[in-house]
């Protein structure tokens, strides 16, 4: 009887481990534009994850996460999210820096996120302009103790927030 029971345990164990595997929260985001929501022929937010991931003390695949919300007269919101690592910025100064792929840097103000883990750029800074226009896009986030930074590439090409 004892090895009748075992030997259920144990296919119960490779039963359980046959699963096919859930794709990562990175997989599901993916690495080209993404749409959801909105009003007919306008997208309510476009988002896309970062090609590339890096190791940080909280994670070994921490990535980013561009979200872009169309507002009123073709501007828009910018938000860069950060997702396995805490998001850190100084409060009174929360900035990002990018270069886009024509080489240009730039240096982007915003606000936290209410969920503190990115910073709402406003269209004020041009951070979508940027976007827009460029094929790819670099961005140096804090993914570490002492303001350590890490870059994060977007390939950001064929943006259409018209949906």
């Amino acid at each position: 009887m004892r090895t009748i029971l075992m030997i259920a345990a144990v296919a119960t164990l490779a039963a359980c481990s046959d699963k096919t595997k859930e794709p990562s929260q990175r997989e599901q985001i993916g690495q080209v534009w993404k749409y959801e929501g909105g009003e007919a022929g306008k997208a309510k937010v476009a988002y896309i994850g970062s090609a590339n991931a890096v190791a940080t003390m909280t994670a070994p695949d921490t990535f980013s996460v561009l979200l872009v919300q169309p507002l009123d007269k073709g501007m828009a919101d910018v938000t860069v999210k950060l997702v396995g690592a805490p998001f850190t910025c100084d409060l009174s100064d929360c900035r990002v820096t990018a270069t886009t792929d024509d080489g240009k840097r730039h240096a982007w103000q915003g606000r936290m996120t209410q969920a503190k883990d990115g910073i709402t750029i406003a269209p004020s800074q041009g951070a979508y302009e940027a976007i827009k226009d460029a094929k790819s896009v670099k961005i140096d986030l804090v993914v570490g103790p002492k303001d350590a930074t890490a870059p994060f590439d977007f390939n950001v090409a064929g943006l259409d927030l018209k949906g």
